[in-house]
């Protein structure tokens, strides 16, 4: 798999920005979390645990964040 593109990238950014301000919606959530599972399957690939492991961190947040908001 290939890397994630610059945009990709910046997206992710402003996203995870987002989250820490408790500011990301549900949509933005979701774009996340999509972003992620790439990044995940690229880390899985390159067997970056250490990336992994915030991944797998971020994630668990996106879902607190997201069961805080119901």
């Amino acid at each position: 798999m290939s890397k994630l593109t610059p945009e990709e990238v910046q997206r992710r950014r402003e996203l995870t920005e987002k989250l820490q301000k408790g500011t990301l919606t549900p949509e933005e959530a979701q774009e996340l979390i999509e972003i992620l599972e790439k990044e995940k399957k690229i880390a899985e690939e390159e067997r970056d645990f250490a990336a992994l492991v915030a991944i797998f961190l971020l994630l668990a947040l996106i879902a607190m964040y997201l069961n805080k908001k119901q």
